[in-house]
């Protein structure tokens, strides 16, 4: 939680920040009589009003975000923040480093094209504003690394293939069913520890972009979800061998009780006490 800076109307609710994710910052905020005066920040700048809305740039009207839309800002690029007098504006802020974005570019368009920009402000995209959501609750919430590498990936190309004059590489098939199942592999043997959806592509053959998409197109199932059904079909061996939850939880990466407990109910329908005592 952040502290509460001195400004009239300001209430900052909470501040994140994830290495693994390269740096990447998160900002929940809520303003009502406070206004930014123009300014400009170094790092690509990704807003999600959650509630009210505000103008993001100064003497353009149709530059105000509202509730379920995006504004997306270019590093460099000047703007401001004018809250609507009444409701004011609740949003998630992401702040996202130039070298981290120009590397994602380079991965979805094949080469290294540069730094991105994005070609508009404001965004009304459901789809994306959900999915910088569940990148938000997922950094919040202390999800596994690969998880949130995905989320980030995800909702980061999915910004710049809709915003950002980008295109997908128009990359030949070539292995995939082979990449593929090195990925599988992988995570089979690597499901006791945290998983870096970089070391996973790498042991795979593809770039991290190129594997979400094969890899779910030919499983059904993100890598994530692959790593947790594997983690949940190892610790019901060790239950049925006589091994203690708490140590099951440990052998199988779940990185505490509470959460292997949720997880193995989700997927067996009973908790892992009670399907060890059957």
């Amino acid at each position: 939680m952040a502290q509460h800076e001195n400004l009239p109307g300001l209430e900052e609710v909470r501040f994140h920040r994830d290495e693994d994710l390269g740096g990447l910052e998160i900002r929940l905020a809520r303003y009502k009589r406070f206004a930014f005066d123009n300014h400009w920040h170094d790092c690509y700048s990704i807003g999600a009003a959650l509630d009210g809305g505000s103008l993001c740039m100064r003497n353009q009207d149709n530059t105000v975000v509202r509730a379920g839309q995006l504004a997306l800002i270019n590093p460099g690029q000047v703007h401001a923040g004018v809250p609507e007098r009444e409701r004011g504006i609740t949003y998630l802020m992401f702040y996202v480093e130039p070298e981290v974005m120009r590397r994602l570019a380079a991965q979805v368009a094949g080469r290294d094209l540069g730094y991105p920009e994005f070609h508009r402000v404001i965004v009304s995209d459901p789809r994306l504003f959900e999915a910088m959501g569940a990148l938000d609750r997922a950094v919040a919430g202390r999800a596994g690394r690969l998880l949130r590498e995905s989320l980030s990936l995800q909702a980061l190309a999915g910004l710049l293939l809709e915003n950002g004059h980008l295109r997908p590489s128009t990359r030949r098939a070539g292995d995939e069913p082979g990449a593929v199942a090195r990925a599988r592999e992988y995570l089979t043997a690597h499901l006791a520890g945290p998983v870096s959806l970089e070391d996973l592509a790498a042991a795979a053959g593809l770039s991290a972009f190129h594997l979400l998409r094969v890899f779910k197109k030919a499983t059904g199932l993100t890598p994530h979800a692959w790593l947790t059904q594997l983690r949940v079909e190892r610790a019901r061996h060790l239950l049925l061998a006589g091994v203690t939850p708490a140590e099951t939880a440990l052998a199988t990466g779940f990185y505490d009780q509470s959460h292997f407990t949720n997880t193995f109910r989700r997927f067996m329908g009973v908790t892992p006490r009670r399907y060890r005592a059957r």
